[in-house]
């Protein structure tokens, strides 16, 4: 903080507070001297007095909060207040002194208000400048520092100081060289001499001029021959006659002659105001006749300064920086005024600019045309673009050493390289980096994130640099996602039905092939990071813009790997890449944390259970999370509990609907079976076979089997107990669609069974013709049906493989059922017309609904 510029005396030197208070000085003897208090014929009327004057002082200060200045630590109007009254009261302190009233009420009165007002500005004074120098930020730290991997801070997240720097990490001395010597080198005795820039944005432009400036300035160490001039900031002027000013107090403070008279700034205006009516004839003979404007006027203004820059016998330069992103009133005056006023002895100017703006900018100018510039321009340095090659080598480097200061480890800073890879060739200056770093890396590189951090780097510069393809991204999930995308009616239904899959298959791979093309083509640009996330934007990329391959998800051993890395493309973790905050994981991981802590001090199965239906009664997304979590965490789990918490899931699976996605029910057997596979065996077959007679729990074990398929000794077991369960159901006709054994797909639990022990078809209508009645039928159809979840909403049909299957047509008294039992619900009447459709051959595309066919209620 620069303490004098913000000091009390800058602010009196700056304001009329000063002027104000000997004027109210003067005021307060002139009243004297009329002595007013004579009217006054009593005492108690001037107390009185006093007291409501007090009062009303105080209410404003309180209404206003003006009060509230007190414990503003900079100098503002309360200070400025106590400044004047310590002035007007010593200043009539001594007029009393001088007219011997040394010895009245006045006299003590004015040096009790004194005191007090000196005594609290002294207090204000110690109370501000004691915070001057503000603590340092340990978390920011300069690009340059982080380029040569000194960083050394434990304050997250690191910040990357966006201020213009003094260094240049692209190496382009040559052209630092070329301004440097232009500049010294140069002689302008008769005019000004202008050096243009030119450069895009974010070439470096500020940065070479920085350099230039501090190389200037240990020059002038030496030989006190060049002047910068400085507190000329070409965007914070407005008005034509603001920057006339800017300009002109900058010079003279570099010249040494800090002095303004009211005459000269209403000559600046007027010249000002001339100036920008320069081209304009009549309006130049209107100011001439209304304010007794004339050329000599504007030629003595020129003349001071000439005088005042040739006596001093220096040069002085004027940077001026992004004259480009100026508006047109503003390039057009201060060119004028290059060309004209300061067009004087030993003034060089430096702007900085992209040619190809000003040649935008003045050719929207009637009044300005190119050939003016070039004559105003007297040299032109141009900043060459550095290859992509270096740039990208700095960017990159400057990425793996943030990964490293935030602790990202040099494994997983490998595992980065293809996400920063992608990145860097997307920044497009040293600038934009700045803004990534702070943005994007804050959140990637955060050791709070427990998700895929190559996923989220790019998901998180995706949000920064397009926030429209993230929004898409974000609210097209079904698009994107190519891992745990299904619902877990189609996890049962799907299980070894070839046909059905490939059916599936064809309709997932025409939907999202039409969205790609639909809504992709103006980001093609980001396809390269699209496809580092999503397998099914890769294929449609790969196969340029032809074809999706619908059946990535069916590759075990990727996608094993996807899930187990938390990748964006899963759809147990999309979600969590949109939803929820940094600060949202660090707590929901604490708390599972803390509930793997309180599993392993439990001493009896009942707490275990307490704690479990704590985690269970959680809202829906953070419990996806947490579930997520609880599964990183199996192997600090007690080994004393893991069994028994297995057990816990698989009762609890249930609890959850089976038609949202991404599916808890899956999650949770996911969970489960990384449980089991950390258990001992003699104790999850022990666990497994209190299932035995838990017939509503056949679907699940289907499932569970294909999770633990890694482990032949744990697969085996599930699957002992699988099969015994179908043969009893097989055997004993248990009707798996009552209340008490019905869940939605269940029964597929069984018929995967019957396919796989090469059953015939006939053999599951014998079954069915068995338990059917008026109480199932409903249920029965559903599960014939394929489910989809889409743009247009959930989708129905009657999926012709699994007609077949369940070979309901060989079941003739469905007819006669349903003939009977007409529905009565809405869910009922969903399911009665798909059927419907079907048997009549009667469109059999999909039919979409708004909300999903609810299985509680067939």
């Amino acid at each position: 903080m620069d303490n004098k510029k913000y000091s009390l005396w800058s602010k009196l030197k700056n304001t009329n507070t000063v002027l104000i208070a000997l004027i109210n000085a003067i005021l307060l003897i002139v009243v004297d001297n009329y002595n007013p208090t004579s009217y006054f014929t009593q005492q108690r009327w001037m107390i009185a007095a006093a007291v409501i004057g007090v009062v009303t002082i105080f209410w404003i200060m309180y209404v206003t909060n003006f009060w509230k200045l007190v414990k503003l630590r900079n100098i503002n109007t309360i200070d400025l207040i106590l400044a004047s009254i310590v002035i007007t009261s010593l200043s009539y302190r001594v007029y009393l002194f001088y007219t011997h009233q040394l010895h009245t009420w006045k006299f003590d009165v004015i040096r009790d208000v004194f005191g007090v007002a000196l005594t609290f500005l002294i207090f204000r004074e110690i109370y501000v400048h004691v915070y001057d120098k503000p603590e340092e930020n340990k978390n920011t730290i300069d690009l340059r520092e982080l380029y040569e991997g000194k960083v050394d801070t434990n304050t997250y997240p690191i910040i990357i100081n966006d201020r213009a720097v003094n260094y240049d990490l692209l190496d382009r001395e040559t052209i630092i060289s070329i301004l440097y010597d232009a500049i010294v080198n140069t002689t302008c005795h008769s005019n000004a001499y202008v050096i243009g820039l030119d450069g895009k944005w974010g070439t470096g432009k500020t940065t070479i001029i920085n350099i230039v400036k501090q190389r200037l300035n240990k020059e002038n160490e030496q030989n006190d021959n060049i002047h910068i001039v400085k507190n000329f900031d070409f965007w914070t002027t407005g008005s034509q006659t603001a920057i006339l000013n800017s300009m002109y107090d900058a010079l003279l403070k570099a010249i040494g002659v800090d002095y303004s008279s009211v005459k000269i700034r209403k000559l600046l205006k007027r010249t000002a105001n001339f100036m920008t009516n320069m081209p304009k004839v009549g309006k130049v003979i209107n100011q001439i006749i209304n304010e007794n404007i004339t050329q000599e006027d504007v030629d003595q203004l020129k003349d001071n300064l000439k005088e005042l820059i040739l006596s001093s016998n220096k040069r002085y330069v004027f940077f001026v920086d992004d004259l480009d992103r100026a508006n047109s009133s503003q390039v057009l005056f201060l060119l004028k005024m290059l060309g004209t006023v300061f067009n004087l002895p030993n003034l060089i100017f430096v702007l900085l600019y992209d040619k190809q703006r000003m040649k935008k900018i003045i050719s929207n100018e009637e009044e300005l045309n190119i050939a003016f510039v070039e004559k105003i321009i007297n040299q032109e340095i141009r900043v060459p673009e550095v290859s992509e090659k270096t740039i990208q080598g700095v960017y990159k480097k400057g990425l793996n050493n943030l990964a490293t200061a935030y602790g990202v480890n040099s494994f997983e800073i490998e595992k980065l390289a293809p996400a920063i890879d992608r990145i860097v060739k997307q920044i497009k200056n040293i600038r934009d980096l700045k803004r990534v770093m702070n943005s994007v890396c804050n959140i990637a590189f955060s050791k709070e994130n427990t998700l895929n951090r190559e996923d989220s780097l790019l998901i998180e510069f995706i949000h920064f640099e397009e926030p429209g393809l993230y929004e898409l991204i974000s609210n097209n999930r079904e698009y994107f996602i190519s891992q745990d995308c299904i619902s877990f009616a189609q996890s049962v239904m799907q299980n070894g039905n070839e046909a059905s899959i490939q059916f599936w298959n064809e309709i997932t791979s025409n939907y999202i092939k039409e969205f790609y093309e639909n809504n992709l083509e103006r980001y093609d640009e980001y396809s390269a990071i699209l496809g580092n996330m999503f397998p099914y934007v890769k294929s449609y990329y790969a196969s340029e813009s032809t074809y999706v391959d619908s059946t990535i998800h069916q590759n075990e051993l990727k996608n094993k790997k996807r899930q187990e890395h938390l990748r964006i493309c899963s759809g147990n973790y999309f979600d969590l890449y949109f939803s929820l905050t940094q600060n949202d994981y660090s707590k929901i991981n604490s708390k599972i944390q803390k509930i793997v802590r309180s599993i392993n001090i439990s001493k009896s199965e009942k707490e275990v259970a307490r704690i479990y239906d704590e985690l269970i009664n959680w809202d829906k997304e953070s419990l996806r999370l947490g579930i997520i979590d609880l599964g990183k965490y199996t192997t600090q789990i007690n080994p004393n509990w893991r069994t028994y918490l297995s057990s816990l899931i698989l009762h609890s699976v249930k609890r959850f609907s089976s038609t949202e996605v991404p599916n808890l029910r899956l999650l949770l057997l996911s969970t489960c079976s990384i449980l089991l596979k950390k258990s001992k065996l003699e104790e999850v077959s022990q666990m497994l076979y209190q299932f035995e007679n838990k017939y509503d729990l056949l679907g699940y074990l289907n499932i569970l089997s294909n999770y633990v398929e890694d482990d032949d000794k744990l697969q085996k077991l599930v699957m002992q107990i699988w099969c015994q369960m179908c043969e009893t159901v097989w055997i004993k006709h248990i009707n798996l669609y009552s209340d008490e054994n019905y869940e939605v797909d269940n029964a597929w639990g069984l018929y995967n069974y019957v396919k796989q022990d090469h059953k015939f078809p006939q053999d599951i209508s014998n079954y069915l013709n068995q338990i059917l009645s008026e109480k199932n039928i409903y249920r029965i159809l559903f599960d014939s049906m394929i489910e989809s979840i889409g743009p247009l909403g959930y989708g129905y049909q009657v999926g012709v493989d699994y007609y077949n299957i369940m070979d309901l047509d060989h079941i003739p008294e469905i007819k006669m059922i349903l003939d009977k039992k007409k529905p009565i619900n809405e869910s009922q009447k969903r399911v009665y017309d798909i059927y419907e459709k079907y048997m009549h051959d009667i469109e059999h595309d999909e039919q979409y609904y708004k909300d999903p066919i609810n299985p509680r209620d067939l």
